[in-house]
């Protein structure tokens, strides 16, 4: 087995009970987050479990098809873009629903990430306000050198105000390269939007990477990603550091 592991989104088959389908990916690999591949048939909704700010931190992202997640205060509407979604912990029940007008089922990844003592002292003392709904255009854009200067970058949910947890975007058209850089503390996830292609390599080994699929590089080896002439560089980032954030803890 190589070090970079690879969900393929070809790889999966759903099996439908009562409207929804899931399948866990990349089970095993780290054993501090849960990954899991979600289907809603047209019409079909869902009410995830609730955990506290002792148990989980689970984040939603919705890649296609067309629906809402509603809560007690508020309604946020899915469909036109990337969207991410982080509930209020164990505050209030939420709904997810897939409109009998979409086109396609509404798919989407669940993330569900263990909380150390790091995390709950995070939580407690101070957190982003929940519920979290951000479409991809509504990050922020941040800069990094080593990226050509046409890629856009945007943050999502942003470091230390989620514990542990943090997750953006990369966005650009080929030719373009993100170039090799690390991470000294933390492990890493790619989401790969439909309609992307590329090439990641991490510690001298490349892979093939393209819409929907998922991998997973863990903490301290060299990445980076380049994209050719004609395909697209869109992808998410999903980052968990693996105990706290260096400097924070004596």
């Amino acid at each position: 087995m190589g070090l970079v592991k690879v969900a393929k989104r070809k790889d999966v088959t759903f099996q439908y009970e009562d409207g929804y389908a899931e399948a866990e990916v990349l089970k095993g690999e780290c054993d501090q987050a849960k990954f899991v591949r979600c289907s809603l048939l047209p019409g079909s909704s869902i009410k995830p479990a609730l955990y506290t700010t002792k148990e989980h931190t689970q984040v939603f992202m919705f890649l296609e098809g067309k629906g809402y997640v509603a809560t007690p205060r508020k309604g946020f509407n899915i469909g036109k873009e990337f969207a991410i979604f982080v509930p209020d912990y164990d505050t209030e029940e939420f709904e997810i629903v897939c409109s009998t007008d979409s086109k396609k089922p509404l798919e989407f990844i669940h993330i569900i990430t263990e909380l150390n003592d790091y995390d709950k002292h995070c939580l407690y003392a101070s957190k982003m306000r929940l519920p979290r709904f951000r479409q991809l255009s509504e990050g922020w854009n941040y800069y990094e050198d080593f990226k050509s200067e046409d890629i856009q970058s945007k943050m999502l949910l942003e470091h230390r105000n989620l514990g542990r947890v943090s997750c953006g975007a990369v966005l650009g058209d080929g030719p373009s390269v993100v170039g090799q850089h690390i991470h000294d503390a933390l492990n890493q996830w790619y989401i790969l939007l439909p309609g992307s292609r590329m090439t990641y390599t991490a510690g001298g080994e490349s892979v093939e990477l393209e819409g929907g699929d998922i991998s997973y590089t863990p903490t301290g080896y060299y990445h980076g990603t380049e994209v050719k002439e004609g395909d697209k560089l869109d992808y998410i980032w999903f980052e968990m550091v693996l105990d706290f954030y260096p400097g924070e803890i004596e």
